[in-house]
This record gives C-alpha cells, structure tokens and sequence, in this order.
C-alpha cells in the first residue's frame, strides 16, 4: 500500500523526477519528465541520461560521474543549479536541477528532481531588456532636457540682460502701460529662467542614483529656514520644528524636499492669515514618518493625486507663482529615498504634507 501510494506521489508530481544507477543509466522517468522532454518513459528507462543533454554535457558525463565516484567532488549533487536540457525535439531549454544521492545494499543511485524554467527565464531576459532601454531611454531624455536647456538659456539671459537695461536706462521715458509691459517681461524670463531649472533638475532625478549618508534632518532644516529667512519676515511667518532625527539620505536632496514644502506653506496662505508651519518626525514600523503642517488655503481632495504631476497646477500663476513642477520634484525625491509621500487637507483649513523615509542601523532611534 505505502509503494503504492509513494509511486503515485512521484508519478503526480509537478517536477520531473529521474532515478538513475553510478554510470548513468535511467531506471525510472515520471510522468512529468515525459512531457517536459517529450520523450516516453519507454524509449529513456534503460538508457543513458546523458541522451537528455545537449552538447558539451554528453560527452563530459560520463567523466563527471566517475570524478565524483573518486574524488567526491560535488557540481551539481547535493548542490543543484540551472543547467541545459535537450528535449527529443531537438530544443535546448534552461532547466533547475538538484541530484542527490542514494546508498543502499552496496549500491549507489541518483535521484535528479528538475523543473522547465523556459518562461522564468525568458521573463528575466525580458525584463532585463526593458530595464537597458529604460535606462537607455532615461539618460536620452536627460541629455535631451540638458541640452534644451543649455540652448534657451541663452536667447533668455539675453532677454533678461536687455531688460535691465531697458529698466535701468529707459523706464523713465515710458509711458505707465509701458512700464508694465516691461515688468511682465522681467517677471516671465525670471519665471522660465526657474522653470528651466526645475525641468533639469526633475529629468536629473528620474535618472540619478542615490547616494544617501547620515546626517542631522535638524541641521537641514534650520538651514533651509535661515535660506528661507527673507519670505519668513516679509510674511511674519512662524516655522518650528520638534526634535528631528538623525536619517541616512541624499542631505542635498532632502534640503530642496524641505524647501519645496516649507516656501509651498508659506505662499498658499490667504491674504490675510500668518504663516504657521510646523515639522514634526516620529519612528512608524522601519521608516521615519515627516510631516510639514501649515494652516494655509488648503487642498480639495480631489485634487492628491494631481498636484504631485508635472505642470498641474491648481491656481492661476498670476496669483500663486511657481512653476508647477515643485511637488513633482518632491515626490521623486522621496520615492529615490525609497518613501512616499502624501497630503491631508481640506480647502481653507490648511494641508500636511507627510513622507517617509526608510531607517537603518545606522539611524537614530532614540
């Protein structure tokens, strides 16, 4: 009953399942076996397994065997690994394979489980080329942008240049609806001058690699508060921040985060409300959990996911400037970390931005 049972256990089986004596010769071949080499159990049982490998490996067999028979050195025995298979086709296909070994009454035997990994391994060859032409597509893109960018700055610092120094040496000989004129020109080539450098830096975030090391977030954001300090005493703005840990990230990726948030907290504020912004982290699981609240206009909810897309802007640019790639760049930045980020909020009661970032041994659990 149990050799019953035990014989159609292997003969179900899911993997191919070969036993064969110390020379090589096949005694048994399941059913699985027949249908991944294509072969019956009829023509192989009594033969050598070497008829189901492809050249070199027929000829090395034998010799293999008998290597291991000496020197007990193991290849594949007791180790297994991918090797080619040859099916009575005449195709050549990856396959797993683990032998082991069988003692019993003075005589050794081998049993070898195997598995067609065909499509496992077309898949990885597949995403293996979908991975070279992202990247391949990825650095054509930034060069791209690099390059757009490097050639309009030119006729734009041209522009800038030319309206100073109509500014400077001709404003008193235009008319009012002349000199606004020439301030919306000075306002646009400062706003493509900031849009060009937000597009550089958003293409060179999606294709550099991170290079993260531990540093104080403290640190950061007082610097980022102090670089921020002109906005922050023109708003009479409030900004704190509770005890900030010591994280392991890009410290430059993570400053132009904590600018982005801060300078967007302190300019979607109605007219007239003081900026309050508050920056708070606590330890969530295996990450560090940022928040950047503000009691500024708020967020429709409808609107989450939209505001970190690249150019989508909520509000007309001659009411709240910008260049609508800001949260954009956030988000890539984050997502570099290996985080994400999100907003709470609802219109007219203020938004917090909350993100993530991945710790480590290295980080500062207290």
């Amino acid at each position: 009953m149990i050799q019953h049972q035990l014989t159609a256990i292997v003969e179900t089986a899911v993997d191919g399942i070969i036993l064969m004596d110390s020379r090589g010769k096949v005694a048994f071949f399941n059913r699985a076996c027949e249908r991944i080499f294509g072969y019956s159990a009829e023509e192989v049982v009594g033969g050598n397994v070497k008829r189901l490998m492809p050249q070199p490996y027929q000829d090395e067999h034998d010799q293999y065997l008998l290597n291991y028979q000496n020197s007990g050195v193991r290849k594949i025995i007791g180790i297994g690994r991918q090797v080619l298979g040859r099916r009575k086709s005449g195709e050549i296909f990856p396959m797993d394979l683990s032998v082991g070994e069988v003692a019993g009454r003075g005589e050794v035997a081998y049993v070898g489980i195997l598995r067609d990994v065909t499509e496992r391994v077309r898949a990885d060859e597949q995403r293996e080329r979908l991975i070279e032409q992202l990247a391949k597509t990825n650095a054509e893109q930034t060069h791209f942008v690099h390059a757009a960018s490097h050639d309009l700055r030119e006729p734009m610092r041209m522009i800038t240049a030319f309206c100073g120094r109509l500014a400077k040496d001709y404003r008193d000989r235009l008319d009012a609806k002349g000199g606004e004129y020439l301030s919306l020109v000075i306002a646009a080539s400062e706003h493509m001058n900031r849009l060009l450098d937000d597009l550089v830096e958003f293409a060179r975030l999606s294709n550099d690699a991170e290079r993260g090391s531990l540093f104080d977030a403290n640190l950061v954001v007082d610097r980022v508060i102090e670089s921020l300090s002109n906005s922050i005493q023109r708003f009479d703005a409030e900004i704190t921040h509770s005890d900030l840990p010591n994280i392991t990230a890009n410290p430059i990726r993570f400053e132009r985060l904590m600018q982005n948030l801060i300078g967007n907290a302190l300019k979607y504020v109605a007219m007239d409300v003081r900026p309050s912004v508050r920056i708070e982290a606590e330890r969530e699981g295996a990450n560090w959990r940022f928040s950047v609240a503000d009691n500024g206009i708020g967020i429709d909810p409808r609107h989450f996911e939209r505001i970190f897309e690249p150019f989508k802007r909520l509000h007309a640019r001659g009411r709240y400037d910008g260049t609508g790639l800001g949260l954009a760049i956030c988000r890539k930045i984050v997502e570099g970390f290996g985080g994400e980020i999100s907003v709470r909020s609802s219109e007219g009661k203020g938004s917090t931005f909350i993100f993530t970032i991945p710790a480590d041994g290295h980080a500062d659990e207290d």
